[in-house]
C-alpha cells in the first residue's frame, strides 16, 4: 500500500508538469513604431525645449513620468480621475510631443490609491502569515517607509481595477504606451485573497516557506509566475482595444541586469519578457555589476533574447565608484560607447540626461545615424548559445554566478573574442524547426531540460546538427530534479559518475605569495588540476596549430567546476586527459564524436566557466575548436579583427546582411583596483587593418555605414575579401543581394 505522503508527492510531482510549458508559451507582437523606434529619450513632459532637441536628434519615442492611478473609476464617477492641473500638464505635453512626431509613453507609478488600501486591508502584501499585518494600513501611506504597502499584489481583485484604470487613462491622455516599475509578484505571499485562490485553483495550502528545494514552494512559483503572465496578458489586450497600437514598454527584473541575475526566488518568469513590447532593463556597469567584464554585454543582448527577438532596452545608469545615478566624472565619450555596445548586441538604449545634456544629444545622433541598420533586424543564425532559466532558478539558486552565469559568459566571451555568431536563445525557442536554423548549439552546464527538449536536441544532433555541452549538462528535469545520469548520455557517450571531490592537496607556497593571501584562498583554489593533450596526438585539440603555439608542451593548468565521466564509449574520441592536483588517478574528461549525422563535443570540466572566472588562452581555443567542429560547416563570413572588436551578424527583412563592428577597447583597463574598477572611456584608439572574409555568400555590393562609404571587393579563389576603413567606436557593414 503507497503511503499517504507518497501519493501527496506523486499528486505535486504530476501537478508540476501540467502548467504552460515553455515551449507552448505565446508572446505578443510589438506595434510597428516599438521596433522602429531606436531613438528613445526620458525627458519630462512639460519641457518642450528639451522636446525639440530631442527631436532633431532623431528621437522617435519620448518616455516621461505619469499620473497615480485614481480612485473611483471615471465610469463610476464622471468627476473621479487624474487631478485637473496634472491632467493639462500631461494632456498639453503629449499633444506637444505628437506634434513632433513622437510617439509617449508615460510612467506610471505601482502604488494603488490609499482608499482602496485603507478599504481593503486585506489584499496588501503579507510576507508572513500574521493577520496583525493588516493594521499598518493606517499608518501614514504617503512616507517612504510606508509607501511600499501600498503596492498592492495584482492576485487581488485590485489587479483588474488597474487595468481598468490604465485603460482610461489611456483613453483620457491619447498615450501610446504605459510602463510601471514594480508590477512583478512577491516571491511569497500569505493574504488572504492568494491564500484564497491558490487554494482554489492548485487545491493545496501555501507552503509555509520560501524553499526553491520544497517542490510545494516550486509549485507556488510557477502559478504565481504565470498569474503575472496572465495580468500583463490581459492588459495587452485591455489596452489594444483602447488604442490598437498601443505598447506596454516597461522595466523588467528578469532580463540581464547582473544583480537581477542573482534575485532568487525571482519576482518573474524570463519568459514574461514576451508580453511586454519592449522590455526595459535599467543598465548598470558599475563595480557591484561586473561593468569592467563582458557581462554588462552580455545583458544587452539577453534582454533581446527574452523578448523573443524582437526589440529589448538597456537604459545606461551612469554610476561610478560607489555615486549611484550620479554622472559626477563621468566622460561623455563613455556614454557613446556603451550605448553603441549594447545596440551591436542588439538592445535599444533609452537615454536620460544623466551625463549632461550635450553629451545625450551627441550620443543620441550616433544613434540616429545607424537608425537603419539597428532597427528590424534578425540573428543570422549559426551558433546557438542556451541561456537557461530555469537552470538559473531551479538548479544554481545556491550559487547561481559559479553554477550557471559563469558558464553562459565564459562561451558568449568566446563568441565575441573569435568573432562568432553566437545568439543567445531561451528554453521558447527549443523546438526542432527552429534549431535546423542553426548548425551548433552549445549547452553551458545547462543541467535543467524537459523531457521533450531533450527528444528534440536529440533529434536535432541525429538529423546533422552540432553540439557543444559542459558539465551537468541534462543531468536535471525542467525543475531542478535529478535524473542521477545524464539525459543526453547517449549523445555524450559518457555517463554521470559524480562530482569530483576536491582535492586536499597543499602544495607548499612561496612566502612571498602568502603574505598577500586570504583566508580563503584555497577555498577560491577549487578543483585544481592539469590538462594534457599530447595523449591524444590525433584529437581535434591536439592537432590545432593555434594550441600548440600557446602550449608548446601541450599540457596546460585548470582550474573550475568538472564532474566525474564514466569511460567513455567507443563512438567518442578522448582528448584531452586530466590530472587532479597531487594525484596520479588521470582520467579523460573531454570526447568527441558523431550522432547520426551531426556531431557532440562534452567537456566535463566546466572550460566555459574557467573562461569567464579567469580565462587562459588555451580556454577560448578549445571551446572555438570544439564549436567550429560540431558545426561542421563554418559561417560565410570570417572575421579578422582584435579580440577587443566585437563583431555581430543581423539579416534585414529584404535579406541584407549587416555586421555591426564595436570597439570596447579601454586604454585605461587594469590600471586600479580590480574588484572596484570600471570602464571609464575618455578616448577610442581606432583599429585598422579589418577584414572580412566572405565565402559561399552571393552578395552584389559592399558599403561601410554611417559613412556609406563603397567597400573595394577582391575576389581570391572563391571567396571576397573586404577591408574597412578604421574603426574608432562602431561601423556596419552592409551586404547587399
Amino acid at each position: 500500500m503507497v503511503a499517504l505522503s507518497q501519493l501527496l508527492a506523486l499528486t505535486l510531482v504530476l501537478q508540476l508538469t501540467q502548467l504552460t510549458r515553455d515551449e507552448d508559451f505565446k508572446g505578443t507582437q510589438a506595434p510597428e513604431w516599438v521596433l522602429d523606434g531606436v531613438v528613445k529619450v526620458f525627458l519630462p513632459i512639460e519641457d518642450t525645449k528639451a522636446i525639440d532637441e530631442a527631436t532633431e536628434a532623431g528621437a522617435t519615442v519620448l518616455h516621461a513620468g505619469g499620473p497615480s492611478p485614481y480612485y473611483p473609476l471615471r465610469k463610476d464617477d464622471p468627476q473621479s480621475g487624474i487631478p485637473s492641473e496634472e491632467f493639462k500638464r500631461l494632456k498639453d505635453g503629449v499633444a506637444y510631443a505628437k506634434s513632433k512626431g513622437m510617439r509617449v509613453v508615460l510612467g506610471i507609478s505601482p502604488y494603488a490609491p490609499i482608499e482602496i488600501v485603507r478599504q481593503h486591508p486585506d489584499w496588501i502584501h503579507h510576507p508572513t502569515d500574521d493577520p496583525a499585518i493588516q493594521s499598518r494600513v493606517q499608518l501614514d501611506l504617503n512616507t517612504p517607509e510606508n509607501i511600499g504597502l501600498r503596492g498592492l499584489p495584482l492576485n487581488t481583485p485590485y489587479g483588474d481595477y488597474a487595468i481598468e484604470c490604465f485603460a482610461e487613462m489611456m483613453r483620457d491622455l491619447q498615450v501610446d504606451g504605459f510602463s510601471f516599475d514594480g508590477c512583478y509578484h512577491p516571491m511569497m505571499n500569505f493574504s488572504p485573497p492568494e491564500r484564497a485562490l491558490y487554494q482554489k485553483e492548485r487545491q493545496r495550502d501555501l507552503p509555509d516557506r520560501i524553499d526553491l528545494k520544497d517542490p510545494a514552494y516550486v509549485d507556488y512559483l510557477l502559478w504565481a509566475d504565470e498569474k503575472l503572465e496572465d495580468w500583463y496578458r490581459k492588459l495587452g489586450q485591455r489596452l489594444r482595444q483602447v488604442n490598437p497600437e498601443s505598447a506596454i514598454y516597461t522595466w523588467t527584473t528578469n532580463a540581464g541586469r547582473f544583480g537581477h541575475f542573482l534575485t532568487s526566488p525571482r519576482v518573474m518568469s524570463a519568459r514574461m519578457n514576451r508580453l511586454i513590447d519592449c522590455p526595459v532593463q535599467e543598465w548598470w556597469l558599475d563595480e557591484v555589476n561586473l561593468g569592467s567584464t563582458v557581462i554588462p554585454y552580455f545583458g544587452a543582448a539577453y534582454v533581446r533574447a527574452v523578448g523573443g527577438g524582437k526589440v529589448g532596452g538597456s537604459e545606461p545608469y551612469l554610476m561610478s565608484h560607489g555615486n549611484p545615478y550620479s554622472a559626477d566624472s563621468f566622460p561623455a565619450h563613455e556614454l557613446t560607447v556603451r550605448c553603441l555596445g549594447a545596440m551591436t548586441n542588439g538592445s535599444f538604449t533609452p537615454l536620460a540626461q544623466m551625463a549632461g545634456k550635450e553629451a545625450t544629444l551627441q550620443t543620441l545622433r550616433e544613434i540616429a545615424k545607424r537608425g537603419p541598420w539597428f532597427t528590424r533586424l534578425t540573428a543570422d543564425p549559426w551558433g546557438a548559445l542556451l541561456v537557461s532559466e530555469n537552470t538559473r532558478q531551479f538548479y544554481a539558486h545556491g550559487n547561481i554566478v559559479e553554477r550557471w552565469l559563469s558558464h553562459v559568459a565564459g562561451v558568449y566571451r568566446v563568441g565575441m573574442e573569435e568573432h562568432f555568431p553566437l545568439n543567445l536563445i531561451t528554453e521558447q525557442d527549443l523546438s526542432l524547426e527552429y534549431l535546423k536554423k542553426y548548425r551548433v548549439l552549445f549547452l553551458p552546464n545547462v543541467a535543467c531540460l524537459s523531457d521533450s527538449h531533450v527528444a528534440i536536441i536529440k533529434q536535432y544532433v541525429a538529423e546533422g546538427g552540432g553540439l557543444v555541452a559542459t558539465c551537468e549538462t541534462s543531468l536535471c528535469d525542467e525543475l531542478g530534479r535529478s535524473r542521477a545520469d545524464f539525459a543526453l548520455a547517449d549523445l555524450f557517450g559518457t555517463h554521470y559518475q559524480g562530482r569530483q571531490s576536491p582535492t586536499e592537496y597543499r602544495p607548499e607556497i612561496d612566502v612571498n605569495f602568502a603574505i598577500a593571501m586570504g583566508d580563503d584562498y584555497w577555498i577560491k583554489r577549487g578543483q585544481v588540476g592539469a590538462f594534457r593533450f599530447s595523449d591524444f596526438s590525433n584529437s581535434i585539440f591536439a592537432t590545432e596549430d593555434r594550441l600548440k603555439k600557446l602550449l608548446p608542451n601541450m599540457q596546460a593548468t585548470f582550474k573550475g567546476p568538472l564532474v566525474r565521466p564514466a569511460p567513455f564509449d567507443s563512438r567518442m574520441t578522448p582528448a584531452i586527459l586530466y590530472f587532479p592536483e597531487g594525484s596520479r588517478d588521470a582520467y579523460p574528461i573531454a570526447a568527441y564524436g558523431s550522432y547520426g549525422k551531426g556531431r557532440v563535443v562534452y567537456f566535463a570540466a566546466g572550460v566555459d566557466a574557467a573562461m569567464f572566472n579567469y580565462s587562459f588562452p588555451y580556454q577560448r581555443v578549445i571551446l572555438a575548436t570544439a564549436i567550429s567542429w560540431a558545426a561542421q560547416e563554418p559561417y560565410a563570413i570570417r572575421v579578422k579583427a582584435p579580440m577587443c572588436v566585437q563583431t555581430t551578424f543581423w539579416k534585414k527583412p529584404d535579406g541584407r546582411t549587416i555586421i555591426h563592428l564595436w570597439n570596447g577597447l579601454n586604454t585605461t583597463a587594469d590600471h586600479g583596483l580590480q574588484e572596484a574598477e570600471v570602464p571609464l572611456r575618455e578616448e577610442s584608439i581606432p583599429i585598422h587593418g579589418i577584414e572580412l572574409d566572405v565565402t559561399g555568400l552571393n552578395f552584389t555590393s559592399a558599403r561601410f555605414e554611417p559613412a556609406g562609404t563603397p567597400l573595394q571587393r577582391i575576389e581570391e579563389k572563391g571567396r571576397s575579401l573586404l577591408r574597412l576603413p578604421p574603426i574608432e567606436i562602431h561601423g556596419t557593414v552592409v551586404l547587399e543581394h
